[in-house]
């Protein structure tokens, strides 16, 4: 009987685990829209903190959010420098990617090992998941007030961009892990 409890404590998990990237997207996209994005960032790294306190192989996730944190640096700069999008930051006042959406990133990563786990084995899955999570997020972020998505390409480029992040990610996190 206590063997059938364990896919029963994996779900839960998985569930806390997107509970928890949830938590981070909206108090993101809702502290920059606000103008607080120190106590976003600071809310929102807590809880990324708190999945790597609770996770087993932190040496895996620590990689994964460091690699996710760069990818997402570099994107999200590209989109800024392109002129594709303008994130509502009132704190930065700087011409690269706000603190706020690397922390996005993170939030992000902290799902692949987890309650996006199940995308390791589906290669084109998670270029689709990616090329309609990504713009439906920015869209979302910009319905919001976060972000504002300056040229009717943006969606196409955040697609694209997506559709290759994505599986990117996911594999690497798939070589990584110790659950893989």
């Amino acid at each position: 009987m206590e063997g059938s409890s364990l896919p029963v404590q994996k779900m839960t998990s998985k569930i806390i685990n997107f509970i928890f990237f949830q938590l981070v997207w909206f108090v993101c996209i809702i502290g920059a829209a606000t103008n607080n994005t120190f106590a976003t960032v600071f809310l929102s790294l807590l809880i990324i903190l708190f999945h790597l306190y609770i996770t087993k192989d932190k040496k895996s996730e620590l990689k994964i959010l460091l690699l996710a944190s760069i990818i997402g640096f570099l994107f999200d700069g590209f989109l800024l420098k392109s002129g594709l999008v303008l994130y509502a930051d009132h704190g930065w006042s700087y011409s690269i990617t706000p603190l706020w959406i690397i922390v996005l990133w993170m939030g992000f990563a902290i799902t692949l090992n987890s309650s996006l786990s199940w995308l390791k084995k589906k290669l084109n899955l998670s270029i689709l998941l990616g090329a309609i999570g990504g713009p439906l997020a920015y869209l979302a972020g910009e319905k919001l007030g976060a972000i504002t998505l300056l040229t009717s390409d943006a969606l196409l480029v955040i697609a694209t961009g997506w559709a290759l992040i994505t599986p990117l990610l996911i594999f690497v996190s798939s070589k990584n892990s110790k659950n893989a």
